[in-house]
Order: structure tokens, then sequence, then C-alpha cells
């Protein structure tokens, strides 16, 4: 009776948990049907950067129907996995603890996705009208207005969906087990490329909406193109020894006829002009080449313009200056020309033919500059015509790096605009560590074209963020010999032998406890440059030999100290315009006790000690170098 009555009353605790189970049962079937669309979201998204890789590549050939061909596919795709992660059951999955995750993680990672194809699919539209080969953005001499106000539009657009692609990829937790590396893994690699555009396009901004007034669609706007001779050396680069001026009015260019000391009187002359606040470089009565002695382009260029009004009474809104590793570079985009002078000019025979070749090509100094005045109008040529915008664009960015094309506008918006990309040539703002070695030609030599540099840095940081340096820099003539009958005289146009000041520049604030020239000391007087110190030697070096610049000294706050004792050490390198770039070596030596767990890219730690080396410097570097404290 009594079994009975107990199979009687587990009855409905069975049917309960029967209906539980069961119930269980349903959630997980729905779950699961909800969840199908879920599974063919990894092959659309992969599936969708495949294409937008393969855009890219097509772009760069110029090959614009397959690269809209490619985009439109990424879009299906995209769309695809979009359908996937954003319906009915991407919503359920969601929400679901711990198994939600990678669902909201997988959107965050398709809404980047999407941001990212809208940018190529901006690209592909606008491409043609800046680079294709019948490009309506510049034509005839004149800029196209509605084509240059869509383009601006354009990278307006692009940047909104880059922020926006950010903080998708920001809300990416990848803290699920299992699946959380994966997750993590292409959460970085799709920031390693939507950072660096985002930022690119966030600096573009500035120089974008100063443009028209550029273009003188504000008012008529006139600059002064300056060629540059690296063979000759100005701390701010090459000698400016050809110019041309160049207006625009409305989105037209009249590009004026090319001026040089020996054919324009007035360049020939001493002239004096108001100098610049704070330039420690400005020379009175002095001709117009001289004017470019200071270091950064925001000065110098300033002064050419106030020189050259003194010279010949014109007036120019701004300066390009551009010298022949430039000029070589944006040959290598655009293709070679030919001159009557030197024949076919290619990327790779173009400086030494115009800066290295005096015995073949130069009786004089008159000779050079006629010849290197048709030289110019082929560049406005290749600069101004013939569309592959994009390409010039990158080839003079990279040349405005290693300070070989500079811009200076009156104009403070627009050089702010266009110090946004690095194009205004100065200096390096030091934060911390900073050095820049430059020399100066004293002799009139051209033998600035054999230079080669070794500069090299060793670092001894302290707990308080100081650090002793030691300061070594190794200058070779490398010029062959003279050729010439009579002996060398030492200074003028032929000449081997290099005079120059050798000029280190510096964070603002260093103590220098000593220094020498070979076996010489010296003591060095620091001069100051704006935020920089600088210390300067001259130096006569005659063909096949070398003088050793030496020197010890404290910069008080290169590195910050954090709450914890974790240093930042901070470094900034700046090269100078020359032929051949220097090699430069950087040892950095940290106290006892610390450590850096990833050094940036291009160091090496071993231990307390970081080593940093390239045999040519082509640009300028920042670092910033996080220093933990492991005791």
């Amino acid at each position: 009776m009594s079994s009975h009555s107990d199979a009687d009353s587990h009855a409905p605790r069975r049917r309960r948990r029967r209906l539980v189970v069961g119930g269980l049962l349903l959630v997980l079937v729905v779950l699961g049907l909800l969840a199908i669309p879920l599974l063919s979201v990894p092959q659309d998204a992969r599936a969708a950067r495949t294409d937008l890789m393969a855009a890219v590549d097509e772009l760069r050939t110029g090959d614009v129907a397959s690269a809209r061909t490619s985009v439109a596919r990424a879009r299906r795709h995209v769309d695809a996995a979009s359908d996937g992660t954003q319906g009915v059951g991407g919503d359920i999955w969601s929400r679901i603890p711990f198994l939600g995750t990678p669902v909201a993680d997988a959107r965050h990672l398709v809404q980047a996705l999407d941001d990212a194809t809208a940018v190529a699919e901006i690209g592909v539209e606008l491409y043609p009208s800046v680079a294709g080969e019948r490009v309506t953005l510049f034509r005839r001499q004149q800029i196209d207005r509605k084509t240059l106000d869509e383009v601006i539009a354009g990278a307006d657009e692009a940047r909104g969906h880059l922020a926006s692609a950010e903080e998708s990829l920001a809300d990416v937790k990848a803290t699920t087990p299992i699946v959380g590396d994966t997750i993590a893994a292409q959460r970085d690699a799709a920031t390693a490329r939507v950072t660096p555009a985002a930022d690119t396009l966030t600096d573009l901004q500035p120089m974008l909406d100063e443009l028209p007034a550029v273009l003188g669609f504000e008012g008529r706007r006139s600059y002064l193109i300056a060629l540059l001779n690296p063979a000759e050396l100005r701390y701010s680069g090459g000698a400016a020894l050809s110019f041309a001026p160049m207006s625009w009015d409305q989105g037209a260019v009249v590009l004026g006829e090319s001026q040089t000391p020996s054919a324009t009187p007035g360049l020939q002359g001493q002239h004096s002009w108001r100098r610049i606040t704070g330039n420690n470089f400005h020379r009175p009565d002095t001709s117009v080449a001289n004017s470019t002695f200071a270091p950064s382009w925001s000065v110098s260029g300033e002064e050419l313009l106030r020189a050259w009004r003194a010279a010949l009474g014109k007036k120019h809104d701004g300066v390009l200056a551009v010298d022949v590793v430039a000029l070589a570079q944006l040959l290598g985009a655009t293709g070679s020309v030919t001159t009557p002078d030197y024949g076919k000019l290619t990327e790779g025979n173009l400086a030494e033919t115009l800066v290295g070749s005096y015995d073949d090509y130069y009786p004089d100094a008159e000779t050079q500059d006629a010849a290197n005045a048709a030289v110019l109008p082929a560049f406005q040529e290749r600069l101004f015509e013939g569309g592959q915008f994009l390409a010039k664009g990158r080839a003079l960015g990279e040349a405005a790096a290693g300070r070989h094309f500079a811009t200076y506008f009156r104009d403070e918006a627009l050089q702010q605009g266009f110090a946004t990309l690095g194009l205004d040539g100065d200096l390096a703002m030091p934060t911390g560590d900073y050095l820049a070695v430059a020399t100066q030609n004293t002799n009139g030599s051209k033998a600035d074209y054999w230079q080669r540099r070794d500069v090299s840095l060793d670092v001894s940081l302290s707990e308080n963020g100081s650090a002793q340096n030691r300061l070594d820099v190794v200058v070779d003539n490398d010029s062959p010999p003279y050729e010439f009958p009579v002996p060398d005289p030492r200074t003028g146009y032929f000449t081997r032998w290099a005079g120059m000041a050798l000029a280190v520049f510096l964070p603002e604030g260093v103590a220098v406890a000593d220094a020498s020239l070979g076996d010489t000391p010296f003591g060095p007087k620091v001069g100051n440059y704006y935020d920089h110190d600088f210390v300067t030697h001259p130096l006569l070096l005659e063909p096949s030999s070398q003088g050793r610049l030496q020197m010890d000294y404290t910069v008080p706050a290169a590195a910050e100290v954090g709450e914890s004792g974790d240093l930042t050490y901070r470094l900034a390198l700046d090269p100078q315009g020359t032929v051949i770039p220097a090699s430069t070596a950087v040892t950095v030596h940290l106290p006892d006790g610390y450590r850096v767990l990833s050094p940036p890219e291009g160091w090496t730690a071993r231990r307390a000690t970081l080593r940093y080396r390239t045999d040519a410097q082509e640009v300028s570097e920042e670092w910033a170098i996080e220093i933990e404290a492991s005791n």
C-alpha cells in the first residue's frame, strides 16, 4: 500500500522533470535554429576582408574596374555577415550570459568591417578623379572646384566611418574561454589597419579644410618654389640656388620662369631684411642663398621670403622647398623626364646628374644655374599634370619625412594644416631626449654631395628621469681627388675640401660637461634656438678624411617618472636632408632593477640595455619607451 502511494507521489515530480527537460530541449532547439545564421558569419567576414585587400592591390595598379568589383563583392559578404549577427537570433544569443559574449564581439567586428567597406566604397568612387588616367581634379592648369569639394567631403565621410570602426573594435571584449584568443587576434589585426588609416585622415583633415584657400579660391595666392642643392648644405637642407614663382587664382595656376643668382642681378648682391625674433642663424648683409641657415622651414621659409622681397621687391604668400632627392622620388612615382641639358632624368640618375657631376657638366656656376633652370619647369609639369596625385602625394610625404621637401605658408591656419601632416620641415619638439646633427657649408664647395655621417648616442638613464649622454659624431669627406692641373684652392666651386659648421641640436636645458674635436678638447658655447639647445664647431676636411666630435652632456628630463617609479623614456631623432643618409646608433642603459617588456619596433632589449641602429636614417623618428621598475 505504502509503495503504491510513494509511486503516486513521485509521478508529478517525474512529469515536471520531463516538462523541464522538454522545455530545455525546446529552448536549445530554438536557440540552435536562431544560431544558424551566425554559422556563416566567419566565412562571410573572411571573404569580405579578402575582397577588400584585393581592392587595395588593384587600386595600386590602377585597375579601378576590378577594384570596384572587389568592393561590391565585399559589400555583399559584409551585408550577409551583418544579417547573421543583427537578426533576432543574434539579439537573443548576445543576451545570454557567457555564451552571448562572442556573439556580441562578432557584431562589433562585423560593424567595423562594414565601416571599412564603406571607406573602400568612397575610395573607389573618388579614385578616378584624383589618380586615374582621366583625372578630373586638375586639368589644363585648372583645379575643378566640384571635384575638389567631392574629395574633401569624401575624406570627411571616410574619417567618420573609421572613427566608428575604432569604437566598434574597442567594444570587443574577447574574454570568452577557448574562442577569446581568436577573437582578440581578429580585433587586434583589424585595429592595426584601422587606426593608422584613421590617424592619417585625422591628420589630413586640417590641410584639406584649408586647401581651397591654398589654391586661390578665397583670393589669389602666390608662392615661391625653391630648388635645394644638398651638395652645398644649410642646416635647413640644401642651399636654395634656383627659384620659380607660382600663383593660384580660383584654382588656376600660373607657373613663372625660373630664376637663378647668375641670371637674376638682384639675387647676386648683399641684402638686409628684418630678422625673425629668436632666429640666431640670421645674417645681415648677405645673399638670398644664405637666408635659409635656420634648421626649421617655418623660420627659414619666412627669412627667404623677406630676403626675396629685399632683393627683388616681390612678395609671396609661402614657400615650397624641394631638393633633388625629393625630385628623384617624385620621378619614381611619375616616370622620367627629358631636358635639353641633361637628357633623360630618372629616379636613379637625377641626384648624381644634377649635383654630383660638376666635372662632367659644369665648367662654372653660371652653366649649372642655366641647366638647373630647365629642371624646375619639368618638376612643375610632373607635379601638376598627368594625374597620379595619390602617388605624387605619397612620394612628397616620404620626401618630407626625410627633410627633402617642406612647405611654409604665412597664413597661420594654412601652415598649421600642413604642419599636422609633417610637411612643415621643422625640427621635432623635444618632450624628452632629442638629437639632430647637421652641417652648414662654409667654403662654397659642393663636397657635401659625398658627405657620410655616423652618429652614435649612448644614454645612461637614472631613476629620477635624467640621462647622462655621450655623443659621438664622425663626418667623412668621401669626395674624389681634385683633378684639375692647379692645386686645390680649398674653397669655391670645384674644391674637394669640405668646409662646414658642424652642429648638434639637443633638448633645451642640457648641461654640457665636455667636448672635443678629434683629440682637441674645446669649451662648447651652448646656444638656444627656440625649444632647442645647440652646439656648433667649425670643421675643414680634405678629401678622404674625417672629423670626429665627441660630447658629454646631461638631459635633466629625458624620461617621465610615474607614481610607481616606472619610466617613460622619450627620444626624437631628426635627419638632415643629405644625399647619403646618416647611419645612427642609440644605446640606452637602464637603471638597476629596471626592464623593458616590449621594446619598440627596430629596437632590441637584452638585460638592462636597449639598442637601436639604422644604416640610413631617412626619416624623423619618435619613440616613447615604457620602462618598468621590477624591484
